[in-house]
C-alpha cells in the first residue's frame, strides 16, 4: 500500500481521540493439491487480500475490515471506526519510519518451482506406498499446501509511527491413511510442515512418514482396548507437546491473564511446575512452522521463556492486553487474516530439553503408557481441565514397551500435571499444527522432548494388568 494512502487513512481514524491506531494490509495467496479416494479431488488457488483497522483509547478499542482498499473505502471505515471515540484529537500522522525485516525464513526455492502435475505426482508416490502396505487400506488422503502472505502493518501511537512489511511463505504435506476390517477403522497420520518454500518436498521424506503412518493404522485394527485408571503417562516428543499447548500454552496468553481467566494469573515468581520444566515460546525460530520476522502488530518476533525451571517467569502479551496488564508486547500477537482483530497467539511452543535419554524414562517405568501421537482434543481456559486423546498408545510393562492399545483419553488439569513431570528427555522436536482461538485458525507449531508425568487419569475400555 502507498504510504500516503495509510497515512491519510490512520490520521482519519485518529480524528476523535484514538491514542494507538494501526492499519493491517494483506495478500495471501492459497495454494492446495488434494488427492482422496485414487482420484485428484481438489486442485485449488485462493487469494485473500483486504485491510483491517484498529483503534484504542485506553483500555477500549474497535476494529474494522474492508476487502476494498480503495482510498474512498479505508476513509469511510476510518470515519466509522472513529465514531466510537468522541475526544478531543491528540495523534497527526504524515510518515511513517520503515522498519527493516531480517528476513530470516526467505524460501531458497519458489513454491511456483515444480508444476501443479508434478505436485501431483510427489502425491501419488505416496498415496501408492500406503495402499501397497495392506489391503486392510480402504483410503489413501494426501495433501499439499502452500501459503505465500505478504503483510504491511502500519502504526501509530505518541511513541511511534512505524510501517512494517513481511512475507511469510509456508509449505505442508499431510498423507492420512485409513484401514477397515469388519466394519471398524482405524487412522494415522504424517503431517510435516515449515516456514520454507518447493525446498520442503526435496527434504520430507513423505513415502516414507506415509508408509509409516499407513503401517500403524493396520496395527490399531488388532490392537486392544486401553487400560483405565490413575498410572504414569510417558509422553513422545514432537506432537506430544500439543497437551502442553493447548493446557498450559493458552492459558499463559495475555487474553486469559488479563481478564483473571486463567489459573497462572498474578503468579509470576512463582512455582508453577517442576524444576524439571523450562517453557519457551519462540518466533524466532529459523524456517518454524510458527515463525514469522514481526507479529501481527509489526512487533519482532522474540524468544520468550515462559517458564524457567518450573517458575512463571513471562507471559504472552499483545499491545490491546498489555494495556490492562501494564506489561509490553512480547512479539505473539497474529491472526488468521485481516477479517479478524489479532490477540495474543502462541508462535513455536514447547518443553525445553532435559537430561534423560528416552529409553531411560521408559526403563524407569515399571508399568504405565507411551502416547507418541495425538489426535487432539480440547480445553477449558478458564479451569484448565483438559480432555486429549492419544492415537498411538502403548502399554509399557517392566521398563519395556509392551504392546499397542486402542487410543487412550487423558484426562486433567494444566496446572496440575506441571509439577508431576519428573523426567524429561534430551530429544525436543517440533512438529506443526493449526491453532483455533479468537483471532481464527493460525499456523503454531508443538514440540518437546519425551517427558514422563508421574500420574495421570487415564480413561480407556480396558483393564489394568
Amino acid at each position: 500500500m502507498d504510504n500516503l494512502l495509510a497515512a491519510k487513512t490512520l490520521d482519519a481514524a485518529l480524528e476523535t481521540g484514538a491514542d494507538f491506531a494501526e492499519l493491517y494490509v494483506q495478500n495471501k495467496i492459497i495454494r492446495d493439491v488434494e488427492l482422496n479416494y485414487k482420484r485428484v479431488d481438489n486442485v485449488s488457488t485462493q487469494l485473500v487480500y483486504g485491510a483491517g483497522l484498529r483503534l484504542m483509547r485506553g483500555v477500549s478499542q474497535v476494529y474494522g475490515s474492508t476487502s476494498d482498499v480503495s482510498e474512498q473505502s479505508l476513509l469511510s471505515l476510518a470515519h466509522k471506526l472513529a465514531a466510537s471515540f468522541g475526544e478531543t484529537r491528540s495523534l497527526h500522522v504524515e510518515t511513517f519510519d520503515e522498519i527493516e525485516n531480517p528476513d530470516m525464513h526467505a524460501p531458497k526455492k519458489e513454491q511456483s518451482a515444480y508444476t501443479v502435475e508434478q505436485k501431483t505426482e510427489y502425491l501419488k508416490r505416496a498415496e501408492k506406498a500406503i495402499y501397497d502396505v495392506s489391503p486392510l487400506i480402504v483410503n489413501a488422503r494426501v495433501t499439499a499446501a502452500e501459503t505465500d502472505e505478504r503483510v504491511e502493518i502500519f502504526t501509530v501511537t505518541k511513541d511511534i509511527s512505524r510501517v512494517v512489511r513481511d512475507r511469510r511463505v509456508r509449505t505442508r504435506v499431510s498423507a492420512a491413511a485409513i484401514a477397515s476390517r469388519d466394519g471398524k477403522f482405524e487412522s494415522a497420520r504424517f503431517s510435516p510442515g515449515l516456514s520454507k518454500g518447493a525446498e520442503l518436498y526435496d527434504e520430507v521424506d513423505f513415502v516414507a512418514g506415509a508408509v509409516g503412518a499407513a503401517e500403524d493404522a493396520v496395527a490399531l485394527l488388532d490392537a486392544p482396548e486401553c487400560p483405565s485408571g490413575n498410572m504414569p503417562v510417558v509422553i513422545g516428543n514432537g506432537f506430544g507437546g500439543v497437551l502442553f499447548h493447548e493446557a498450559c500454552g493458552h492459558p499463559l496468553e495475555g487474553t486469559a491473564i488479563s481478564h483473571n481467566n486463567s489459573p497462572f494469573a498474578g503468579k509470576l515468581g512463582q512455582k508453577i511446575a517442576s524444576e524439571l520444566v523450562t517453557a519457551i515460546d519462540d518466533g524466532t525460530i529459523a524456517y518454524g512452522w510458527g515463525s514469522q520476522n514481526f507479529d501481527d502488530e509489526g512487533e519482532p518476533a522474540t524468544r520468550n521463556v515462559l517458564i524457567k525451571d518450573g517458575v512463571l517467569t513471562s507471559y504472552m502479551v499483545d499491545a490491546f492486553d498489555g494495556r490492562r496488564m501494564n506489561m509490553k508486547p512480547t512479539g505473539a500477537c497474529r491472526r488468521q487474516s485481516y477479517k479478524y482483530m489479532p490477540t495474543t497467539r502462541m508462535t513455536n511452543t514447547f518443553i525445553a530439553a532435559g537430561k534423560s535419554a528416552p529409553e531411560d524414562i521408559i526403563a524407569a517405568t515399571e508399568y504405565g503408557l507411551y502416547c507418541d501421537a495425538f489426535n487432539g482434543g480440547s480445553v477449558d481456559p478458564v479451569t484448565d481441565k483438559f480432555n486429549f486423546t492419544s492415537s498411538k498408545t502403548y502399554v509399557i510393562k517392566n521398563g519395556k514397551l509392551d504392546h499397542l492399545v486402542k487410543s487412550a483419553c487423558l484426562v486433567g488439569f494444566g496446572y496440575d500435571i506441571l509439577p508431576r513431570i519428573d523426567m524429561v528427555g534430551n530429544d525436543v522436536r517440533l512438529a506443526a499444527c493449526m491453532c483455533g482461538a479468537a483471532s481464527g485458525s493460525i499456523p503454531a507449531a508443538v514440540g518437546q522432548p519425551t517427558l514422563r508425568v508421574s500420574e495421570m487419569t487415564v480413561g480407556g475400555k480396558g483393564e489394568q494388568q
